[in-house]
């Protein structure tokens, strides 16, 4: 299958050349998409199984013959390959979880890294930047480190601890600044002006893009192409939302799928600019080209976002999904990562907890049916903020024992006959 690639601006659709790396569209400013043309030859397959068929390996380069970046590219980690967990009825729906905690830094953002990495390399650069909350830097920090390519990481001082330990582990230099995620953002930037600097930065980079849609060629490929109704999808810049829609899409576009799910984007009450201004679009019938600005204050740290920088893919791919919106607060994100950690044994960090949330209310408000198959994504591991945790925690009673007493009873319930003995 031979396949070219340009770029595409995602507001002027202005087309750019591909050859280079491109950040930005020329004429408006606005973030770039890639777009694949498929052409006519004695090659070219016939159907979509017949692509499905070039499929080799595992992981997320599986899918090498529709992503835009392989050549010269040695994957080190095993990026991609997450189960698709089966959690059965939950609350009258057929829930799935991707736990992309499984990624080598615990979280999806390893996909978009690995291809921005690939194509840094492919297109010469020697070095890389990006800001990040923190599971974006501790991503490019693992990865990077894994190519033994030189990254620089920029975060807000107020990024938690843990993956502030992740990045210095793997040797990246970290500017910690005291302003938000859109300050660093703006730095990071400022540092790629050098041709030899590749910015990782979410939505400006349009690889990042590229990367995440692995994660719906996965879904699709464990239902045996059979996509599901809904995909639940924690939202904070909307660059993963933008993502899973192009895989889903190109899955559609290719014959490979013969529908495409609808989208549900998660987002917390404080941090909700791409949710106000779908509910503003569908009022007007047009996409604002400009996000409305928010002061995020929320537990879900990957979640804060004062200004998305993928704001217009973002609507654009709810409006092509007939998506929806879901705004929900820190007491129901934090409610539902105890739900999942004590009913499915599942701790996912309170980014990923806002998507359960969000669909527990989507059921109740009946926006989704009951009886729909749904795949919600486990964005990224418990342990990447335990701290946040902590405020639930408490509800759990602890039991502390001297050392040679044997406890009256172990489990609720139990009978003296029952009861476990101590040993010497």
């Amino acid at each position: 299958m031979t396949v070219a690639y340009q770029y595409v601006c995602v507001s002027c659709a202005a087309p750019q050349a591909w050859g280079a790396l491109c950040y930005r569209c020329p004429l408006c400013g606005h973030n770039l998409r890639i777009e694949n043309m498929r052409e006519k030859g004695d090659d070219a397959p016939s159907s979509g199984a017949e692509i499905v068929a070039g499929f080799r390996g595992t992981g997320m380069w599986r899918y090498a013959p529709l992503l835009p970046v392989s050549a010269c590219w040695a994957s080190r980690l095993a990026v991609g390959g997450t189960p698709l967990l089966t959690l059965g009825d939950d609350e009258g729906v057929h829930l799935w979880i991707k736990d992309d905690s499984r990624n080598p830094s615990g979280s999806l953002k390893d996909r978009a890294t690995e291809l921005v990495l690939a194509a840094a390399k492919w297109f010469g650069c020697s070095r890389v930047v990006a800001a990040s909350t923190g599971n974006a830097g501790a991503s490019l920090a693992c990865i990077a480190a894994s190519q033994q390519m030189p990254a620089t990481v920029v975060v807000p001082r107020h990024t938690p601890y843990v993956k502030l330990a992740q990045i210095r582990a793997y040797g990246a230099q970290l500017h910690v600044i005291d302003g938000n995620y859109d300050d660093a953002f703006d730095l990071a930037t400022g540092m790629a002006d050098a041709p030899e600097v590749c910015c990782r930065n979410t939505g400006f980079n349009p690889f990042t893009r590229e990367g995440k849609k692995t994660c719906a060629f996965e879904i699709a490929e464990a239902l045996d192409w059979d996509v599901p109704d809904w995909v639940v999808v924690p939202t904070g810049d909307g660059n993963i939302l933008s993502g899973i829609a192009a895989g889903f899409l190109a899955l559609y576009a290719w014959g490979i799928a013969t529908r495409v799910p609808r989208l549900l984007a998660a987002q917390a009450s404080s941090s909700h600019s791409i949710a106000h201004d779908w509910l503003v679009s569908e009022a007007s019938g047009a996409l604002p080209a400009v996000p409305t600005p928010m002061v995020p204050n929320t537990v879900a740290d990957s979640l804060s976002v004062a200004r998305p920088r993928d704001h217009l893919a973002a609507l654009q791919a709810l409006r092509m999904t007939r998506g929806a919106c879901a705004i929900v607060t820190d007491a129901q994100i934090m409610a539902s990562s105890q739900l999942m950690s004590h009913r499915h044994g599942l701790w996912f960090e309170p980014s990923a907890a806002a998507g359960h949330a969000a669909l527990s209310d989507s059921i109740s408000s009946g926006r989704i049916a009951r009886g729909a198959r749904v795949v919600l994504l486990g964005t990224g591991s418990g342990l990447k903020d335990p701290h946040a945790y902590e405020r639930v925690a408490c509800d759990t009673p602890e039991i502390t024992q001297p050392r040679d007493t044997v406890p009256s009873s172990i489990f609720p319930g139990d009978t003296p006959d029952a009861r476990v003995r101590g040993r010497p």
